[in-house]
C-alpha cells in the first residue's frame, strides 16, 4: 500500500497507458510536460539565466532570430521576448514556411501538366523542381526547340520567379 506521500505524487502525476500487440508500457509524465508545446521546450532551453524571457543573446542560439527577426518578434518592444512573443514568431514562421512549401509544390505540378500537356515535348522525361519560386528543369530533349518551349511554359506560370534551364539535347 502506498505511503500518504507516495499517493499524493501518483495523483500529481498522469499515467499513460498504451496496449500494443499484447505489450502493455506505461509512462509517467507530469502534468506539465503534457502541456508545454515544442515551442515552450525551445523557449525554456534557450533562456539560460532563467528569467522568463530571452535576450537577444539568448535568442540568437535560436538559428530562426537574427537582429531584425529579434526585432520583429519583440512586438512590445522591451529588447526581450516573453514566451507569447517567441511562440507566436515561430507559429508565423513555420506557417510562412508551410505555405511556400505547398506554392512550390503547385508551381512544380502546373508545370508538369502543361509540359505533359504539350505536343512535341516528352514531359515524362523533363524533371520539374522548384525551391522558393525558382525552377529547375532538367532531363534530355530532342531539340533545341524543346528546350526553349519548356523554359516558357515554366516561366509562364504565376509565382515563378526564375527558371533553371538544364535541358540537354539528346545526341
Amino acid at each position: 500500500m502506498p505511503t500518504q506521500s507516495g499517493l499524493s505524487k501518483l495523483i500529481g502525476r498522469t499515467i499513460i497507458v498504451l496496449g500494443l500487440s499484447g505489450i502493455t508500457s506505461v509512462a509517467l509524465a507530469e502534468p506539465d510536460d503534457l502541456n508545454q508545446s515544442p515551442y515552450m521546450t525551445e523557449f525554456n532551453a534557450l533562456d539560460i539565466d532563467g528569467s522568463g524571457s530571452l535576450s537577444k543573446t539568448e535568442a540568437s542560439k535560436d538559428r530562426s532570430f537574427n537582429k531584425s527577426s529579434f526585432q520583429a518578434a519583440d512586438v512590445d518592444s522591451d529588447e526581450a521576448l516573453s514566451q507569447m512573443e517567441y511562440a507566436d514568431y515561430k507559429s508565423q514562421s513555420q506557417n510562412k514556411e508551410v505555405g511556400r512549401i505547398v506554392d512550390d509544390s503547385a508551381i512544380t505540378a502546373k508545370i508538369k501538366a502543361n509540359i505533359i500537356k504539350e505536343v512535341g515535348l516528352k514531359g515524362l522525361q523533363i524533371s520539374v523542381e522548384t525551391h522558393k519560386g525558382i525552377v529547375q528543369l532538367s532531363g534530355f530533349v530532342d531539340n533545341k526547340t524543346q528546350i526553349v518551349r519548356a523554359e516558357e511554359i515554366a516561366q509562364s506560370i504565376r509565382g515563378v520567379k526564375s527558371v533553371r534551364n538544364s535541358l540537354v539535347v539528346k545526341s
